[in-house]
């Protein structure tokens, strides 16, 4: 299967296009947005909430150690030591449309920067 990737810089396209900016300024300002939100979720919390409304909650949350996990190509038993994960929940506008016929909505329909 093969999948359609976005990377940032489409990212800071399709913003600046929307915001109806240069995408040199809007880069920095996307930058930053993604900086922050990589500081924030690399706190030392055992359990860490973000919650954007209208786009979806980031979270963090601690794994528990698995003292006889195995190596499924050598059968072998090893240690793996608890460590922290995190997870996406969407909101309600991307649930929405995800669920819709088809999977997407028109742009002018799913309005994320709507707050």
């Amino acid at each position: 299967m093969k999948f359609k990737t976005y990377t940032k810089k489409d990212v800071v396209r399709w913003t600046a296009k929307r915001m109806d900016t240069k995408v040199f300024d809007t880069e920095a300002i996307v930058d930053g947005v993604f900086q922050t939100l990589r500081e924030m979720l690399s706190e030392d919390e055992k359990n860490l909430r973000i919650e954007i409304r209208n786009f979806g909650v980031f979270e963090v949350k601690p794994t528990k150690a698995k003292p006889k996990a195995r190596n499924p190509r050598t059968n072998e038993v090893v240690y793996v030591p608890p460590r922290r994960k995190t997870h996406f929940k969407p909101g309600k506008l991307i649930k929405a449309s995800l669920k819709s016929p088809g999977g997407t909505k028109k742009k002018d329909e799913l309005s994320l920067f709507s707050l």
